[in-house]
This record gives structure tokens, C-alpha cells and sequence, in this order.
């Protein structure tokens, strides 16, 4: 009976040690366990996205800006294209208003010219005539002019200084617009004709050969 005691006595206290030793490692495991763990979550959390610390805000603003730093080169080559644009566009306007400057000073040649020569509407059709073969239109809305007092060598020196203010085509071209434009008193002159002798004695007779149009 009492060796019965003292064996279970021996065993009891052989289990409560073994008890509280397995206890005691394996706090020791579960303490280093959970240092790791938390170590690891400050870690992460101060080398964390630094998004989560900023304002939504600043954010966009970042965003934003990252945005445009990303593509310089799509906003130089925009900004290129349309300077190129511009520049053409500017040309463009520049011809025409040259264009348009020769037109003027043309008609006024002619008015002043042909001011004692040809009725108030005759002159307001040269000046039509006149945009027609500078603008290169169909010489079929071509309509005649009436003048008196003037030979055909001043009507060939008139073409020719026409043909020299524009030089928009061959002088084949101005020989058609003055047979069409003065067709009474050139009618009995072939258009390779009037070419031949547009040039013909340069300052004789009342419209004389004109080399430049500034001063009008």
C-alpha cells in the first residue's frame, strides 16, 4: 500500500514537471514567434507604400504631375506640329495677300490707263477681266471691253505688262486674254500675232511697257 503512494507520488510530480516544462518551451517558441511576426509587420508597414500617408488630394496632384513628366516628348511633338501649322498657315495668308496686292495695283494701272479710253462700266469689266486671268479662271467669263483713241500696239503693251505683273502662265495665255478682252479692235489679229508683238517698240505710243508695278 504505501509503495503504491509513493509510486504514484513519483509519477505525478515526474508528469507535472514534464507539464511545465513543455509549457515553458513552448511559450519561449510562441514569445519569438509573435516577435518576429510583429517585427515583420512594423517592417512592412514603415517600408509600406508612402501613398497610404498622403492625402487623396496630393495624390491626384502627384499623379498629375508624374503624368505629365512621363510624356515630354508626346507634348514637344504636339507643340511642334502645330507651330509647323501655324507657320504654314501664315505663308499660306502671306501669298494671298501678295497675291492679292498685285491684284489691286493691277486694276488701278489699268483705271489710270485707260481712264480717257473707255466708258465707267468698261473699266469696271477690265477690272473683272483682270481677276479672271490673274486668279487663272476660265477665260469663258471673259467679257469684252469697248476703248477708242488707242492702237493695237498700245493693247500689246497693256497684255505684256500684264503678263509681267503676274507671270501666272506662258504669254500664249495673255494673247488669248487681250484678243477676248479688247475683241472689237483686235478682231482682225490672230492671237499668235498679238504674242509676237507684245513687246514691240517699248515706249512708243500712249500705254507704254511697264517692267515694274511698286508705285502703284
Amino acid at each position: 500500500m504505501g509503495a503504491d503512494e509513493y509510486t504514484s507520488s513519483v509519477f505525478f510530480w515526474i508528469g507535472t514537471g514534464f507539464g511545465i516544462l513543455a509549457f515553458s518551451i513552448l511559450s519561449l517558441f510562441l514569445n519569438g514567434l509573435a516577435e518576429r511576426l510583429l517585427n515583420c509587420f512594423l517592417k512592412a508597414k514603415k517600408n509600406g507604400s508612402p501613398e497610404l500617408l498622403i492625402p487623396n488630394e496630393d495624390l491626384q496632384k502627384i499623379g498629375q504631375q508624374q503624368g505629365a513628366l512621363a510624356k515630354p516628348g508626346l507634348s514637344e511633338n504636339n507643340n511642334s506640329a502645330r507651330d509647323i501649322e501655324q507657320i504654314r498657315e501664315q505663308r499660306q495668308n502671306a501669298i494671298k495677300n501678295q497675291k492679292q496686292a498685285r491684284i489691286d495695283a493691277a486694276i488701278r494701272y489699268a483705271q489710270l490707263e485707260f481712264a480717257l479710253y473707255a466708258s465707267d462700266d468698261d473699266l469696271k469689266q477690265l477690272g473683272r477681266n483682270i481677276m479672271i486671268y490673274a486668279e487663272g479662271i476660265d477665260f469663258e467669263k471673259i467679257k469684252p471691253v469697248k476703248v477708242k483713241d488707242l492702237t493695237n500696239l498700245d493693247l500689246y503693251h497693256f497684255g505684256w505688262n500684264m503678263w509681267n505683273c503676274f507671270k501666272v502662265s506662258r504669254q500664249d495665255r495673255a494673247a488669248k486674254f487681250l484678243k477676248l478682252t479688247f475683241a472689237d479692235a483686235l478682231k482682225d489679229v490672230e492671237e499668235n500675232s498679238i504674242k509676237t508683238h507684245l513687246k514691240d517698240d517699248e515706249q512708243k505710243g500712249l500705254i507704254k511697257i511697264m517692267e515694274d508695278f511698286a508705285h502703284f
